[in-house]
C-alpha cells in the first residue's frame, strides 16, 4: 500500500480545480505584493508562506482549502505582523501584476536562457493561479541585452525578444485562454 504524504494540503480554485499547496508559489505572490508597495527583496515572504503551509496542514480540516480562504489567512497574517500595506496589496493582487523580465534575467544563474525561461514560466503560472485580469510584462529590452551579453541591439537580440514575447503569449493562452486577450506587454527600457 502506498501511504499519502502527511504534509500535503490541497487548494481548491474558484472553478473547482484542485492543486497541491505550493509554498514557493505563495511566497512569490507575497513577494510581488510587497514589491508593489516598495518592499524590495522581501525575505519574509518565504517564512510567511512556510508558516501558512504548516498551519494549513496541522490546524485546518482535511477538506481542501479554498483559494479564497488561503488569501484570507495570508492577509490576516500580514496584518498581524504589522505589514498592513503588504496585506492590502496582496488582497488586491487579483487585479493585476507586473512581471519584470530584466530582474528575472539578472537572477537567472549565469544569464542562461534556460534558467530565465524557467523563472518566467513559474511567474506566469503564479499569475494564472491568482486569476489576474492583467499581466503587465516589462523590461524586455534590458532582459534581452543581459541574456545575450550584448552591447548593441542586433538581429540575435531582436529574435530573442520575439521569442520571449511569443512564449509569454502562448503560455498565457494555454493557462488562461479567457485572459489571453487582456494580456498587456510593455517594453520598458
Amino acid at each position: 500500500m502506498i501511504l499519502l504524504r502527511e504534509d500535503i494540503t490541497w487548494v481548491r480554485a474558484e472553478e473547482g480545480r484542485l492543486t497541491p499547496f505550493d509554498t514557493w508559489r505563495l511566497a512569490e505572490s507575497i513577494r510581488r505584493a510587497a514589491e508593489a508597495v516598495n518592499h524590495h527583496d522581501w525575505w519574509v515572504a518565504e517564512s510567511i508562506a512556510a508558516a501558512t503551509h504548516l498551519y494549513a496542514v496541522e490546524c485546518l480540516p482535511e477538506d481542501p482549502l479554498s483559494a479564497r480562504e488561503l488569501a484570507h489567512i495570508v492577509t490576516k497574517v500580514l496584518e498581524m505582523l504589522g505589514y498592513a500595506d503588504v496585506s492590502q496589496a496582496y488582497a488586491q493582487r487579483g487585479e493585476q501584476t507586473k512581471i519584470r523580465l530584466d530582474e528575472m534575467a539578472a537572477q537567472a544563474s549565469g544569464g542562461f536562457e534556460l534558467a530565465f525561461f524557467c523563472k518566467l514560466d513559474a511567474a506566469l503560472q503564479a499569475a494564472a493561479d491568482e486569476e489576474l485580469s492583467v499581466v503587465h510584462v516589462c523590461g524586455l529590452r534590458s532582459c534581452v541585452m543581459r541574456l545575450r551579453a550584448a552591447h548593441r541591439w542586433g538581429a540575435s537580440c531582436r529574435q530573442l525578444a520575439e521569442d520571449i514575447v511569443e512564449y509569454v503569449r502562448n503560455r498565457v493562452s494555454q493557462v488562461r485562454p479567457e485572459h489571453a486577450a487582456v494580456l498587456r506587454l510593455a517594453v520598458l527600457e
